[in-house]
């Protein structure tokens, strides 16, 4: 994945980008989850045709 889209997950405050397992992870409790955020990186990984599914706790699995 483009470094600049890396970067871009990152500066969201509930989710990082892992580059050990190529996950977004959520950093919140399942309760604390920002909703918007998610579907902010959706619409990005989307946009951009990064390929994805999604995990428990909405954490999204990069697939390379």
């Amino acid at each position: 994945m483009a470094n600049h889209i890396i970067e871009k997950i990152n500066a969201f405050s509930t989710y990082k980008f892992d580059e050990k397992t190529n996950k977004i992870v959520n950093l919140k409790g399942y309760e604390d989850t920002d909703i918007d955020e998610f579907l902010d990186i959706q619409f990005l990984l989307d946009t951009n045709r990064v390929m994805y599914y999604f995990k428990k706790h909405f954490e999204i699995q990069i697939i390379r």
